[in-house]
């Protein structure tokens, strides 16, 4: 059940962000910025691993070059820059961040849930949250850059295609963004270290509790390969599973797939 409140949230300064944090990771600090990932992405590279949060995002960017809308102090808008030996298999990492965002978000108690295959949070059929990751190789490393977007205190009136919801309409107990962003980069990180040791195979059992398609009917509509079918779950390497007709079809990415 949605919860419909005036709790009244307050602009969240960042500027000691970095005291929340290790030592060694560089905290970029905006009150307004075309995008978080872009400017990460600019930077020298470095092995250092770099974070940079805004309060506002002018030019935000989703998946498949799609904008991500977003109203100033409305929302948490970071990006961590994060470094992996190049010979770390990426495959699944989206998944982990969004279980790292879930898990902690029911530190504050807001349960229910869903992840969406592969980048997107969801609470009933209307979406939290979104992550983005774009990575390129760098020598020995791949400089990997994960861009996150947490619907925190919209206004009402605003307006967006995708069905969305705010964490102001689901608990009445306001949220401290300057706390939940530390704890959001703390906990990414953390689950990171353990990613790069044991892959998405250790965090499997989670996401299965936590999957929005599971059971979902669904089409995929790339010419080259047109079907439908069920969605039964992921492989330990987080590659999204759809029984069909013709057997089951492995998705490696969400551009031509859509629900029913």
């Amino acid at each position: 059940m949605v919860v419909i409140n005036a709790t009244c949230y307050i602009m969240a300064n960042y500027s000691n962000l970095t005291n929340y944090l290790n030592d060694d990771i560089e905290c970029f600090v905006f009150d307004s910025i075309s995008s978080t990932n872009d400017y990460l992405a600019q930077l020298v590279f470095c092995t250092k691993t770099q974070v940079c949060i805004t309060s506002e995002q002018t030019c935000g960017k989703g998946q498949y070059n799609r904008k991500w809308l977003s109203q100033k102090d409305t929302s948490i808008i970071l990006s961590i820059r994060y470094v992996f030996p190049s010979n770390t298999s990426l495959s699944g990492l989206s998944l982990v961040v969004g279980i790292a965002l879930i898990d902690v978000l029911e530190k504050y108690g807001i349960l229910g849930l869903k992840l969406k295959w592969p980048n997107d949070v969801y609470f009933g059929d209307r979406k939290l949250a979104g992550i983005l990751i774009e990575n390129s190789l760098q020598g020995d490393y791949q400089s990997v850059i994960i861009g996150l977007g947490l619907n925190v205190n919209f206004n009402q009136n605003f307006q967006c295609k995708t069905p969305w919801i705010d964490l102001k309409q689901i608990t009445s107990t306001p949220i401290d963004k300057l706390n939940l962003s530390k704890n959001l980069i703390n906990k990414i990180l953390e689950y990171f270290d353990i990613f790069e040791l044991n892959g998405f195979d250790k965090f499997y059992a989670k996401w299965a509790k936590v999957d929005y398609l599971l059971g979902k009917q669904v089409k995929h509509t790339n010419k080259a390969q047109l079907f439908s079918g069920i969605c039964i779950g992921v492989n330990h390497q987080g590659v999204l599973l759809v029984e069909t007709q013709y057997g089951i079809k492995p998705i490696y990415s969400s551009e031509f797939l859509h629900l029913c």
